[in-house]
């Protein structure tokens, strides 16, 4: 039966303890973590990232200011393994598959609130301005004990600028393909107190959607967060709030009237985004051993669409609206120290949804109450590391869920720690899966088995090493069929797919020079009809390098990506897109201690690529921005 938010906030809160913030367990981990990287997606509980028996990508600050990118897209596909989809060009539909799985497979989170919308599924990362956040966190693998639906392939997690002295920040930038983009941001520090805000546009006239059209498509995005944090004696609040609303154009292909419909033109259409979420959070502590805090939470994710339907019979005004409820509760205690401890966490996550949709003609309205409980230990004696979760997933369609994860670590010596995993997911069908587009109500939940073995060597204090050996296996994976004689769509569950891979990874951090290398073998197989995934390639290779000088430096981003199975975006038939190379040139210099100029030549090469079968992206584009510091 569904407990209320209401209910739910008042039986759990008088049973859990409110406790709090994370900034003590940050603060332990990074003492013994030389790269200062921490991470707490992966558990719910910060810890050194050379550390974590979950692959992680850590993506910070300087990297997302140096990427000049307007979308978080621009910046994962530097990352091998993070594969992208791109249905055209700036504020066009972009999936991220992460170790081959499907794109709405992952979650996507703000400051740990889920963005996925409750209609189509993927985030909308398109919108998502890298000059908003402080840090993204990536966890790749099953994450559903803990997080719940969805997180099959892994869990995204942007962190929203919170930290640096009080002050303020301007950017101005300009590039090709008549872009434009601008960037405010203030914080003030007032020892218990913190108010952080900042406000990011972006303007482009774009380019043609299609490869085989001539007309260029614009965006427009504004976006902001603002996230404030005090402290009232022994209380810890907070809350922020994002905000990204905005205008894509793109086109539709027009069809004939005579099967197999051959394409005949293409029409203008337009859609108009507004995403945002609202938090608040509190935490305070019980004993010194018990922490933990409850979130409050709203998103709501409004797409409205403009366009001539596909067969050119009049004009269709389209939505997908999804509006969001959660609550979240997580406690944490520890027992023990640091070389032989514990730390127990658990929690529930409670949701209200609402996803009204009008697309392809169909429509359709649905609330949704889900509750996830979770229970995860943390266990540390001497040289061994053992995680052991679990999570009970109930929704009203589907019943009971039961997912886990299951990791073990061994030090073998102080900078050599070998890990072993094993873990289940799955993926709740979505309210446009069981009432849209090819409606099926009957559609059973995508779930998943993952293992793993990985080695995470930290050969000295500038310089460490990872290597992952992976097989996730997917069953009743979701997909589109059309029969004749109608050829009607109806979405089935019929696929399993089975994604075995190897990556490997090296970093290297000089007081001059910073490295980061990844390499990433996969074979993401259907095995229905041992074919190819699409829009995966089996192998990818990335670097990114800096050479830092006294007022600026320059650096380089390069990937490396084979080719990959795709459908043609006419016809439906099966293509190939080649391989392709991806070199990208950076330079910054510093005018002054607070003014500094950046330029980056995207594309340096001038590579004709395809990342979704005959859509168009980006040639050589040079981007130049200018940023001022108040202190």
């Amino acid at each position: 039966m569904f407990i209320s938010i209401r209910t739910g906030v008042l039986a759990l809160c008088a049973l859990l303890p409110i406790a709090a913030a994370q900034a003590q367990q940050q603060a332990a981990a990074k003492n013994d973590n030389p790269l200062g990287e921490i991470v707490i997606t992966a558990t719910r509980v910060a810890q050194p990232a050379d550390q974590a028996l979950e692959p992680v990508v850590l993506i910070d600050r300087a990297a997302l200011e140096n990427s000049l990118a307007s979308d978080v897209g621009d910046v994962l596909r530097f990352h091998a393994g993070l594969d992208l989809g791109r249905s055209g060009g700036p504020g066009q539909p972009l999936s991220l598959f992460i170790r081959g799985s499907k794109s709405d497979q992952s979650i996507v989170m703000i400051d740990g609130v889920r963005i996925n919308p409750g209609t189509y599924g993927g985030a909308p990362l398109q919108n998502l301005a890298p000059e908003l956040f402080e840090r993204m966190e990536v966890v790749k693998g099953p994450r559903s004990a803990i997080y719940g639906t969805d997180a099959i392939g892994g869990v995204v997690n942007l962190i929203t600028r919170r930290s640096g002295p009080t002050g303020a920040q301007a950017m101005l930038g300009y590039g090709r393909y008549g872009t434009g983009e601008f960037s405010l941001a203030g914080h003030y520090d007032g020892g218990d107190s913190m108010l952080q805000a900042a406000l990011t546009g972006e303007r482009s006239d774009g380019f043609p959607t299609f490869t085989a059209d001539t007309v260029d498509r614009g965006y427009k995005n504004l976006s902001g967060t603002v996230t404030a944090e005090t402290r009232i004696a022994a209380l810890d609040l907070g809350a922020f709030y994002w905000r990204a609303a905005g205008t894509s154009d793109y086109s539709n292909q027009v069809y004939g009237n005579d099967f197999p419909y051959p394409v005949i033109g293409f029409s203008a259409a337009d859609e108009q985004f507004a995403d945002s979420v609202f938090a608040v959070r509190a935490g305070g502590n019980l004993t010194d051993a018990w922490h933990g805090r409850v979130t409050l939470s709203r998103n709501v994710d409004d797409l409205r669409q403009n366009q001539v339907d596909s067969f050119d019979v009049g004009l269709r005004k389209d939505y997908d609206y999804t509006s969001r409820n959660t609550v979240d509760l997580q406690n944490d205690v520890t027992i023990g120290d640091a070389q032989s401890g514990q730390v127990f966490t658990f929690g529930a996550i409670l949701t209200q949804e609402h996803t009204d949709s009008l697309s392809f003609g169909t429509q359709y309205a649905v609330s949704t109450n889900a509750q996830t409980y979770y229970l995860q230990d943390q266990l540390k004696i001497g040289s061994s590391r053992l995680l052991l979760a679990g999570g009970d997933y109930r929704h009203p369609a589907f019943g009971n869920h039961a997912t886990w994860n299951a990791e073990y670590g061994y030090s073998a010596t102080h900078n050599l720690l070998l890990t072993i995993s094993g873990g289940t997911a799955f993926r709740a069908p979505s309210a446009t899966d069981r009432f849209g587009y090819g409606a099926n109500p009957d559609l059973q939940p995508e779930q998943s088995r993952n293992f793993e073995m990985g080695v995470k060597w930290r050969i000295d204090k500038a310089q460490q090493l990872g290597l992952a050996a992976f097989q996730n296996r997917i069953d009743d994976l979701i997909t589109t069929v059309y029969a004749p004689p109608t050829y009607s769509p109806l979405n089935i569950n019929i696929d399993r797919a089975r994604i075995r891979g190897l990556e490997a990874s090296w970093d290297l951090q000089l007081d001059a020079w910073s490295l980061h290398a990844e390499a990433d073998w996969q074979d993401p197989r259907n095995l229905v009809d041992d074919s190819q995934l699409l829009r995966r390639a089996r192998q990818s290779f990335s670097l990114s390098g800096a050479r830092r000088f006294a007022r600026g430096e320059v650096g380089l981003d390069l990937l490396q990506a084979g080719a990959r199975a795709d459908s043609d975006v006419a016809s439906g038939a099966p293509v190939r897109d080649g391989g392709y190379t991806l070199l990208a040139l950076r330079a910054k210099f510093a005018l002054t201690p607070a003014w500094s100029l950046t330029a980056r030549l995207d594309n340096a090469l001038d590579h004709h690529y395809e990342l979704a079968s005959g859509y168009n992206t980006s040639g050589r584009a040079l981007f130049v921005a200018t940023r001022f510091s108040f202190h």
